[in-house]
């Protein structure tokens, strides 16, 4: 079961790569210019580096079984969700088929948004069992 956590977070981090570079592609990072975006710099860069780390500290728990490292990991999957939950929120009122808004985040596909968020809800779910199960 720890090994299918490691693959699920892989998928969930794929398809946030995904989405990450349709952001940038359609002018993410301008966060200067009114109406680009409506996801601040320090969110999705929190979200990446965030998911990034726990994604490493789970590696670590594999690797070397230590226990503090599956805790850091499930620690900070559940800020990630946060983080994740936020950018959703923020996303919403830019994503309906009648939105005026120009944003980056509007050429997200609806897919991949609902695939990347049930990989990371599968994934938050499974290192919380995962951690839990081996107290």
């Amino acid at each position: 079961m720890r090994a299918l956590v490691w693959w699920v977070w892989l998928l969930t981090a794929g398809l946030g790569s995904y989405l990450a570079t349709v952001w940038i592609r359609h002018g993410g990072l301008s966060q200067r210019l009114p109406g680009v975006t409506r996801l601040p710099l320090w969110l999705v860069g929190g979200h990446v580096l965030l998911a990034a780390g726990g994604l490493v500290a789970w590696s670590a728990y594999l690797m070397g079984g230590v226990r503090g490292s599956a805790w850091a990991a499930c620690a900070v999957a559940l800020i990630v969700a946060a983080f994740g939950f936020m950018m959703l929120l923020r996303w919403l009122p830019s994503s309906g088929r009648h939105s005026q808004a120009g944003t980056a985040e509007r050429h997200f596909p609806l897919a991949a948004v609902v695939a990347h968020g049930m990989c990371a809800g599968a994934t938050v779910l499974l290192v919380v069992i995962v951690v839990l199960r081996r107290m």
